[in-house]
């Protein structure tokens, strides 16, 4: 299993992309994501030496509109192609709800589309997976009961999970079960971990806000997405599910963590990133 890097925040445009694949080398990691913006991204990560990982660029595909969702399939199997060609063998997908729109729907729209850009990954040999983030409940493809619904739907091999614990931490949602569940459509594994703050809990319950956003009243905020180490995820045992289930792909550091300026400061995330590094190794070693 190798260390990864997805490009969140500050990492995302704003540091040059030959500057942190120059820093992944230097700093443990042995992948990283690829910007869709860089036609030239996988050849400057194997430059110095990464795999890349993961390439997004797959236009949205739960749309309502037919003519609209009919160009959508014809770019994500373009940007596919693309994708193939540059020896990338993952691609992201997003799984927005159209407004409106109840989870059945959600599901035949998500469908309509999906089984032909899932019967062209196959034959491309991509990909293509869904980091299950709850979006606050913009999103559909958040947890088990609608991974089920989604997989019958849509049952190409080509469609798989971003499996990242912190998103089933905030939901509530025991994270190793369900990585055993759903064992073999887990593609993909992000690092990051969620701080459960008690306080927050108590003034606000469940169904408060995260920490840092406007509140009724001045809630602090219940949970923080952190870096690995500094939340509630018990590493030791999700490294050894992975094991467990067969992943020996890339683990990829996802920093969204404020204390380490992952949003406005590059210096500083990249710090974060050294930290993680440090933290993961034993667990990878």
């Amino acid at each position: 299993m190798k260390l990864g890097i997805v490009l969140a925040g500050v990492l995302n445009g704003r540091a040059p992309f030959e500057q942190v694949c120059a820093f992944a080398r230097e700093s443990g990691y042995g992948a990283v994501d690829v910007p869709a913006s860089r036609s030239d991204g996988a050849e400057v990560a194997r430059a110095h030496g990464l795999i890349p990982a993961s390439a997004g660029g797959i236009p949205d595909l739960f749309v309502t509109d037919a003519a609209i969702r009919e160009r959508h399939v014809e770019q994500a199997i373009a940007r596919i192609d693309v994708v193939a060609a540059s020896g990338i063998a993952l691609a992201h997908i997003g799984h927005t709800r159209p407004e409106g729109a109840d989870d059945d729907a959600t599901l035949e729209y998500a469908r309509a589309a999906l089984i032909p850009v899932c019967a062209h990954a196959e034959r491309a040999g991509v990909r293509l997976v869904i980091e299950h983030y709850h979006g606050r409940g913009r999103n559909f493809a958040i947890g088990p009961r609608n991974w089920r619904r989604l997989f019958a739907a849509v049952p190409s091999p080509a469609l798989g999970l971003c499996f990242d614990p912190s998103h089933l931490i905030v939901l509530g949602i025991d994270y190793l079960r369900a990585l055993r569940e759903f064992r073999d459509r887990v593609y993909y594994a992000h690092a990051k971990d969620t701080e459960v703050i008690p306080e927050g809990i108590y003034e606000g319950g469940y169904s408060g806000p995260a920490f840092g956003q406007r509140a009724i009243g001045g809630e602090t905020g219940w949970w923080r997405y952190t870096l690995p180490g500094g939340g509630v995820v018990e590493w030791g045992r999700y490294l050894g599910t992975l094991r467990e289930i067969g992943y020996d792909g890339v683990l990829a550091v996802e920093h969204e963590d404020d204390t380490f300026g992952w949003r406005d400061d590059v210096d500083r995330a990249l710090d974060g990133l050294r930290a993680a590094a440090r933290f993961l190794r034993p667990y990878v070693d």
